[in-house]
C-alpha cells in the first residue's frame, strides 16, 4: 500500500481552487462491542512524518491482520467529522479569499478608495468648469451663506442700510421706527424757562407705524405726547432723515419739518402759533426728487440772526469768525441728488419759494450734513462727508463789503484746514456748541469743540469727548442741542438710537461731568 503524500515531497497542499476546503480527516472511535483495541499497524509512520491528524496514519480505511489468527480484519468506516475551519493565526486576516491575485479585503478597500477619488475629481472638475461661465438659464450660485435666524445680516454687510433695510426681521413693531430720523427744535421761545407752558424742547421722530410724530419736554423735565394726536405727516419713506427749523418772525413762532416722502421727493410741513395745524410748505409743491437709497443725506439750517427776532433763553453762540452780522435771514437746505452729489437750496424770509443755489460734487450721498449758520458774524459753515468717509468743514463769508483775496474769498464756499477721518459711512452730523459724528470702528459718537475762524478754523485742544453710554446703531440718525438748565448753566443734549425701537437722550453739563441717559417712552399705538 502506498504511503500518503507528504508535505515535503513537492505535492501541493490544496488544489487551484483557493476557496475549497482541505481534504477531510477521520477520527477513530472505540466501540465497546468490538472488544479489543485495534492491533498495532505495521509500517506505521512516525509522529514526525504524519501529514494530517495525529490520530490517523492514512486518510483511507485499511485492512490489517489480527495478531491472534492472522485473519484479515476490516475496521468499519466511520462517518467523517464536519470540517472546522482553523482559527486565523494572530495578525492574519480570517478571510483568506483572493480576488485578482490580492486578498479580498485589500482589493475591496482599494476599490472603495478608487471610487472616492473618482467622485472627488468629478466634483472638483465640475466646480472648476462651472465657475468659468454661468448658463443664462441657470445662474451660478453664490458661495456666501444665506441669512438665517441664527446668521442674521449685519450693517457691515451694507454700511448704507439700517433697520428693516438690512433684513425684514429688524423692522420694529413697537415704539420708534428702527432707523428713525430725529430732529430737535425750540418750542416756546420763552425768555424765562419757568414761563414755557408748551415746553422748552420738541423732539421729532418716526413712529414704527411710519408716521412722523413729536414729543415735548416740559419745564418739569417730563416728555409728553408722541401719540396719534401729535402726528406731523403720514407719507414719509422708511428711515427718512428729519430736519427741523424753528424761528420767530414778526412775533409769529414758526416750525418747519423737512423729510423725504414715500414718492422719494422732498417734503416740507409747516406750523405756527397762529394756524396751530400742520400744512404742506412750498418745498413739497416743487416735487424735487432725491437720491433713492435707504440712507440719504438731507439737512435744513437757519441762517442769520439767531432764529429771527425772538428774545428767548438760549446757550451762548460761538463766534463765527466775523464781527459783522448778516443782514439776511432764511434757510439753507442740502440734499443728496445721487450717491456722490448734493444740491443746495435757499429760502429767505422775504421769499415765497425755494431757489437752487449750488451743486456739491465728490461727496458721500449716504451721510448726513452738519451746519453752523446762526452765530454772530457773517461767516457760515457747512460740513460734509467725502467719498473717503472724512468730514470736511467748509466756510463762506457773506460780507460783500469786505475785500476778497486768495486766502479769504468773499461769498464763496471754501474748504478749511481741519477734518475728521474714519467716520461711519452713513453717519449723521450735528452741531450746537460741539460738533458730533459717529465713528466707524466703534459706532460711538464723538464730540469736538471747534474754534470757528474761516480759513483759520481749528479744533480746541484737549476738548474732545465720547458721548457716554451705549454706542449707537450703525448709521443711527442723530440730533443735538444745548439748552440752559435750572441751575443757571447750560446742558448738552444728544439723541440717537441704540436698540431700534428707542429714542435715547444723553445729557451732560456743557463744562463736563458724567453723562446721564433717558430712554424716551414712545407709545406703541
Amino acid at each position: 500500500m502506498d504511503s500518503p503524500p507528504r508535505f515535503g515531497d513537492g505535492s501541493p497542499r490544496f488544489t487551484e481552487d483557493f476557496g475549497s476546503s482541505p481534504p477531510p480527516h477521520y477520527g477513530v472511535e472505540h466501540h465497546a462491542s468490538y472488544g479489543d483495541a485495534p492491533p498495532t499497524m505495521q509500517h506505521r509512520l512516525s509522529n514526525k512524518e504524519r501529514p494530517l491528524s495525529p490520530e490517523l496514519s492514512s486518510p483511507l480505511p485499511e485492512s490489517v491482520l489480527a495478531a491472534e489468527g492472522d485473519k484479515e480484519v476490516a475496521y468499519p468506516q466511520f462517518q467523517p467529522v464536519p470540517y472546522q475551519r482553523p482559527q486565523a493565526d494572530e495578525g492574519r486576516a480570517a478571510d483568506g479569499r483572493r480576488v485578482c491575485g490580492m486578498k479580498a479585503k485589500l482589493f475591496y478597500g482599494l476599490l472603495v478608495l478608487l471610487v472616492v477619488v473618482a467622485v472627488g475629481l468629478g466634483v472638483g472638475l465640475g466646480v472648476g468648469l462651472g465657475t468659468r461661465e454661468s448658463s443664462p438659464s441657470s445662474p451660478a450660485q453664490s458661495s456666501s451663506a444665506l441669512p438665517t435666524s441664527t446668521t442674521a445680516p449685519t450693517a457691515t454687510d451694507n454700511p448704507y442700510a439700517i433697520g428693516g433695510a438690512i433684513s425684514s426681521q429688524y423692522y420694529s413693531t413697537e415704539g420708534a421706527f428702527n432707523g428713525s430720523g430725529i430732529a430737535l427744535a425750540s418750542q416756546s421761545f420763552a425768555s424765562d424757562l419757568s414761563d414755557a407752558p408748551l415746553g422748552n424742547l420738541v423732539v421729532y421722530f418716526q413712529h414704527h407705524s411710519g408716521d412722523i410724530r413729536f414729543k415735548r419736554l416740559t419745564s418739569e423735565g417730563e416728555w409728553v405726547g408722541g401719540s396719534q394726536s401729535e402726528i406731523v405727516a403720514s407719507d414719509a419713506k422708511n428711515s427718512t432723515p428729519l430736519s427741523a427749523v424753528a424761528y420767530v418772525q414778526n412775533e409769529t413762532s414758526q416750525w418747519h419739518i423737512f423729510y423725504i416722502g414715500k414718492d422719494n421727493r422732498l417734503k416740507q410741513r409747516s406750523n405756527s402759533n397762529v394756524t396751530s395745524f400742520w400744512d404742506d410748505g412750498p418745498l413739497t409743491k416743487m416735487n424735487i426728487s432725491v437720491f433713492d437709497a435707504d440712507q440719504v443725506g438731507m439737512q435744513a439750517c437757519w441762517y442769520g440772526n439767531a432764529y429771527g427776532d425772538a428774545d428767548y433763553a438760549h446757550t451762548f453762540r460761538p463766534s463765527s469768525g466775523s464781527s459783522v452780522d448778516s443782514k439776511e435771514n432764511g434757510m439753507h437746505l442740502w440734499y443728496a441728488s445721487n450717491e456722490t452729489t448734493f444740491q443746495q437750496l435757499g429760502w429767505t424770509t422775504s421769499d415765497d419759494q425755494w431757489v437752487h443755489q449750488q451743486e456739491w460734487p465728490h461727496l458721500n450721498g449716504h451721510a448726513g450734513v452738519g451746519c453752523y449758520s446762526w452765530g454772530e458774524g457773517s461767516v457760515t459753515y457747512v460740513m460734509f462727508v467725502d467719498q473717503k468717509n472724512t468730514v470736511n468743514f467748509y466756510w463762506k463769508d457773506t460780507n460783500t463789503n469786505a475785500t476778497s483775496n486768495s486766502s479769504h474769498p468773499i461769498n464763496e464756499w471754501t474748504n478749511s484746514s481741519i477734518s475728521i477721518p474714519n467716520v461711519h459711512p452713513s453717519t449723521s452730523l450735528g452741531y450746537t456748541n460741539y460738533f458730533y459724528a459717529q465713528m466707524a470702528d466703534t459706532n460711538e459718537f464723538n464730540g469736538y469743540n471747534i474754534s470757528w475762524d474761516a480759513e483759520n478754523t481749528s479744533f480746541v485742544e484737549d476738548d474732545m469727548f465720547t458721548v457716554g453710554g451705549d454706542a449707537g446703531l450703525p448709521g443711527s440718525h442723530l440730533s443735538v442741542t444745548a439748552v440752559p438748565n435750572q441751575s443757571g448753566g447750560d446742558s448738552l443734549y444728544v439723541f440717537y438710537q441704540t436698540e431700534g425701537s428707542d429714542v435715547t437722550q444723553y445729557t451732560r453739563d456743557i463744562k463736563g461731568g458724567q453723562w446721564s441717559n433717558v430712554d424716551i417712552q414712545i407709545p406703541d399705538a
